[in-house]
């Protein structure tokens, strides 16, 4: 793709919260990033990685649009401190989170960061409804060239052998937020260590204090990693507080949802 093809992301600043697990993860995160730069331009992306050593080589793809953020960190890896962080650093007016093994479908993209910066009818887009999970040779054909086409053909009603269903809905993996509207209610709880509950936690409040948040009737990708930890993380957080934290939101009242959201914006204000 030449960069007149290139789909223009208006100068958003794109968000991907990152600690190397494994070398398939690791491998995962390579091929998203070159998906993002032959696809887009117009952005500029915050990789944020939290480690007891830095991993990320930044040498091995040379993008100027990647800015590498290390922050030592010893302990569950802190995705919502990392995502906050980034938003710190970001100034565009809509901002793109965006996981490190998600691929979106390209023009759903754009259309979203288009509603957020010129219409008037959301404040948080999903630029997709359900995930579709995808290994084996298709997965390794997109690792070779990263071009969302290769996904094109795929009917979600009769997938091939090499793709499922992992998310019949979700509201993580990737969302855009006008900026403003994330700092306003608190943005990613910071109070959840590690990851899983913390994107329920926030779509909860953010409805409750008013968000417009949306899906769009299509698909994302997934890149196939280490399902067992997957499985093993949902059943780890069944009884944590980054569950009952999503849960509490439900039977707090108004004013207490509005203090909690003050709290958490507090990290903003320096900005």
């Amino acid at each position: 793709m030449t960069e007149v093809d290139k789909i223009s992301l208006r100068g958003v600043d794109v968000i991907v919260s990152y600690r190397e697990a494994t070398e398939e993860r690791r491998e995962n995160l390579y091929a998203v990033l070159a998906h993002l730069a032959y696809t887009y331009t117009d952005y500029r992306l915050w990789l944020m990685e939290a480690a007891p050593a830095p991993r990320f080589d930044w040498q091995r793809l040379r993008d100027p649009k990647i800015r590498h953020v290390f922050i030592h960190h010893e302990g569950p890896f802190p995705k919502s401190m990392l995502y906050n962080m980034g938003v710190r650093l970001a100034r565009s007016p809509v901002i793109c989170f965006h996981d490190a093994d998600s691929i979106a479908q390209p023009a759903t993209l754009r259309g979203c960061i288009d509603a957020l910066l010129d219409g008037k009818e959301s404040d948080v887009l999903c630029p997709y409804w359900s995930v579709i999970n995808v290994t084996g040779e298709l997965k390794q054909g997109f690792m070779t060239a990263p071009d969302y086409a290769r996904f094109t053909s795929l009917d979600p009603q009769q997938l091939p052998p090499d793709a499922s269903v992992l998310y019949s809905n979700a509201n993580g993996g990737v969302v855009l937020f006008k900026r403003h509207e994330y700092i306003r209610v608190g943005g990613y709880n910071a109070r959840l260590e590690g990851w899983g509950g913390e994107d329920d936690e926030l779509l909860r409040r953010a409805s409750r204090l008013g968000l417009r948040w949306h899906s769009i009737a299509v698909p994302m990708f997934h890149l196939h990693h280490d399902a067992g930890s997957r499985d093993a993380l949902i059943e780890s957080i069944r009884d944590t507080e980054n569950l009952r934290a999503s849960q509490a939101i439900e039977t707090m009242s108004q004013e207490e949802v509005e203090a909690l959201a003050r709290e958490l914006s507090a990290f903003f204000a320096a900005d």
